[in-house]
């Protein structure tokens, strides 16, 4: 059915427009079902949003989705799906287990795979591939391509061997998230819940060829496909030409859907275009106006009249950057009347400013919402299992067993196990066997009775380990037996009642987001043991084989964050976060490490692995060229939010200590605001 775009710039009210129409036709047809679909993280606001505009606070037949939310939905009604999802950490899981199994096979990514967080990008390639349709064919094609003396041709022969592994594995078992819109693509047409609906898609900034497919079936079955689509009224939006300009992805996603309407001949609607000025964000605010229209666009002109909306600060460090900003939000509350919610923050890099700002708001009493999930690999509860493991697998060497001890859970104070160390040093014990056997040399100086205090704590360590050591000892062990031999030694030293009492006193002293962190890991790791055992529990393993299992699963571990309040600050990332109705803007880490930052490093593809797919014309997602104008834009959708003023930060010197230089942003609003 027909197909219609919402075009407008940044600040034009496209959503507002959109949500207005919705409701005004939901209560017109109340037979009618009105699917508005909005990227996940976004789910919660857009509800709220449409509850608090509609005149009976109420949405009956207007559901809130994301493109998972609405796969799921749609085989409650079907009965499409009925494989179990994999999500990223049974990946990780699965993946290690099979590269284990093809190791001896693989010429380039051999001497990687043992590398911490290399999993991780093997499964992001494979999950590129996926959302990106190249399958064992496509990459027959770039290699013939690239040529059997080239390394490229290695390393997809790698790739694809994992690939097909990995697919063998899951076939009829799971089904991953990328395919979740494949089996959906094909079970849409039978839906009753879609069939004649109104779908209308806000807050995308472009489709993978796999959520084209899906719109495909959604244009043939629903009565209209509705898109907002964030453009300037200078562009063409039907005038695709290269990635390299600032609403290339815009035009990329008009393009797309143009191109899908046409071959199946479906009509297209006018498109609604909001290009009136001035823009409903910015009236009565023309520094902020000339910003919306003058950021990244070529022309010589500068803003002359005096203003205050927009302005540049710089800091001596990150974390000063966090405590100028909390100080600004508090002045701007007690004096200015602003609330809470009307101020956010965005950083440039989460991973460096999200503890900072997070302590600063703190200090500053200010409530705040963190829009960032946290890796959980530098947990105490997290390092201590995966000591015990180690010092297991190195049979007691002196540093494994140190490790283990100095966890802050291992029951020793830290004047025993600087007495124990010092005993061990001095007298070479290493080996489980020596930990056994009691001690009973001394060293110089030394009296009885602190050789009876020894052998006390080492009494204490070994009975602590000795089942538990026990089990690994075993020749022949299967995932689930040394997975359960952990789990019972969690609850043998009662680490549950342990992590409990560290999140009670991170709560007292005033440390929020380590008392969450706590408050969750424990059911993390229990969660993630519980995959080990479903996905590979009668697989037979060694230890070591284990402990990379257990850190491929750990790294895609996260702390979850918890919902925001009413009238919070929202603090958050470039690409993820999205603000609604801010009057101020904060943005933190305007330096060239960040902005704009390593782009295209990284990654199993480099960028010329990347053009190569591209010469066969097979789309994978942008490499560094693009992403830097992808970049460009996000900051563009940011910068324009709010309504009343932005306030950019940048540092002197970074984090660990080096001088550091401003981005181009802050060349750009030098220009802009000389």
């Amino acid at each position: 059915m027909p197909l219609q775009f919402i075009f407008g710039p940044s600040g034009s009210g496209k959503s507002t427009y959109l949500y207005e129409r919705v409701i005004e036709e939901s209560q017109h047809y109340p037979e009618q079902k009105f699917l508005v679909l909005v990227p996940e993280q976004f789910t919660m606001q857009t509800q709220k949003d449409l509850v608090s505009m509609h005149p009976s606070k109420g949405i009956m037949n207007i559901d809130v989705l994301s493109f998972g939310r609405l796969a799921y939905r749609v085989f409650e009604e079907t009965g499409g799906g009925e494989l179990p999802v994999l999500d990223d950490e049974g990946k990780n899981l699965i993946l290690r287990r099979i590269a284990g199994k093809y190791e001896d096979r693989l010429k380039v990514l051999k001497g990687n795979m043992k590398k911490l967080g290399y999993i991780s990008e093997v499964k992001s390639v494979i999950s590129e591939f996926t959302q990106y349709d190249i399958g064992e064919e496509e990459l027959e094609k770039v290699m013939e391509t690239a040529g059997k003396d080239s390394r490229l041709y290695y390393k997809l022969k790698d790739i694809s061997l994992l690939y097909k592994g990995f697919s063998e594995y899951l076939e009829e078992r799971y089904i991953t998230k990328e395919e979740l819109l494949d089996v959906l693509s094909r079970v849409a047409g039978q839906s009753e819940l879609l069939k004649g609906s109104t779908v209308v898609l806000d807050g995308f900034t472009g489709f993978t060829p796999v959520q084209n497919r899906l719109l495909l079936e959604l244009l043939r079955c629903c009565r209209e496909v509705v898109v907002t689509v964030t453009m300037d009224d200078r562009e063409d939006p039907y005038v695709y030409s290269h990635p390299y300009q600032l609403f290339a992805i815009s035009k990329q996603m008009v393009a797309s859907l143009v191109r899908i309407a046409r071959e199946s001949s479906i009509e297209m609607n006018e498109p609604v275009c909001l290009y009136g000025r001035p823009l409903p964000r910015f009236r009565g605010n023309d520094a902020m106006a000339y910003l919306e229209r003058s950021l990244f666009r070529y022309g010589r002109h500068s803003y002359t009249s005096a203003q205050s909306a927009v302005s540049v600060h710089v800091a001596r460090n990150p974390r000063e950057e966090a405590l100028a900003v909390a100080g600004r939000v508090r002045n701007l509350v007690r004096t200015k009347g602003y609330r809470y919610r009307e101020v956010g923050v965005i950083a440039s890099d989460m991973n460096i400013y999200g503890d900072y700002l997070e302590q600063a708001f703190d200090l500053y009493d200010i409530p705040v919402f963190m829009d960032h999930k946290r890796s959980i690999l530098l947990n105490s509860f997290v390092e201590y299992v995966r000591s015990l493991l180690n010092m297991v697998q190195q049979r007691f060497s002196y540093e494994s067993v140190f490790r283990f001890l100095r966890t802050d859970l291992a029951g020793f104070t830290g004047e025993d196990i600087d007495d124990l160390e010092n005993y061990v040093i001095g007298l070479g014990i290493k080996g489980y066997k020596k930990w056994q056997e009691k001690w009973i040399r001394r060293t110089k100086g030394m009296k009885e009775e602190e050789l009876e205090r020894l052998n006390h704590s080492r009494t204490a360590f070994v009975e602590k380990v000795d089942g538990f050591c026990y089990v690994l000892r075993q020749r022949r062990k299967t995932v689930r037996d040394i997975t359960m031999a952990v789990y019972e030694f969690m609850v043998q030293e009662d680490l549950q009642v342990k992590l409990k009492r560290q999140e009670e006193e991170f709560q007292n002293s005033g440390e929020l987001a380590l008392a969450r962190e706590y408050a969750q890991v424990y059911r993390i790791v229990l969660d993630l043991f519980d995959k080990f055992v479903t996905l590979l529990g009668d697989e037979t393993v060694s230890l070591e084989e284990y402990i990379k299992l257990l850190d491929a699963g750990l790294e895609e571990a996260r702390v979850g964050v918890i919902p925001p309040s009413p009238d919070q600050v929202v603090a958050g990332d470039v690409e993820r976060t999205r603000l609604k109705d801010i009057k101020v803007l904060f943005f933190v880490g305007a330096n060239d490490s960040y902005l704009p930052g390593a782009l295209g490093q990284g990654g199993l593809l480099s960028e010329h692995d990347r053009q190569q797919f591209s010469r066969e014309k097979l789309p994978l997602s942008p490499g560094s060229k693009e992403k830097a104008y992808i970049q460009k834009f996000y900051l563009y959708m940011n910068l324009t939010k709010p309504s009343d003023s932005l306030e950019v930060y940048y540092s002197k010197v970074s984090s660990d200590g080096k001088s550091s230089r401003p981005s181009y942003l802050i060349q750009e609003l030098r220009r802009l605001f000389p």
